[in-house]
């Protein structure tokens, strides 16, 4: 991913983006859209984000540590 932010000016009305290497030959999209928030209040809402994160409760997870892979069973297809 590729992200740049800028802001216009009437000097500035083409802009030229450098495209990374490897994404030569592939399907590029580029979108653009106006910021409405100040970066201020972006940073602000992004911890509060954080904050409002919950953790998942421990009767939803298990050890992964019980779980045997066998190749030879998986590639077993009589």
């Amino acid at each position: 991913m590729y992200r740049s932010v800028f802001t216009p000016t009437e000097s500035n009305d083409k802009i030229s983006l450098r495209i990374p290497r490897e994404w030569y030959g592939k399907n590029v999209e580029i979108i653009a859209f106006p910021i409405d928030m100040p970066q201020a209040l972006l940073r602000k809402t992004a911890k509060n984000a954080e904050r409002s994160f919950k953790p998942i409760p421990s009767k939803y997870l298990f050890d992964t540590k019980k779980i045997r892979f066998s190749r030879d069973e998986a590639n077993n297809y009589d």
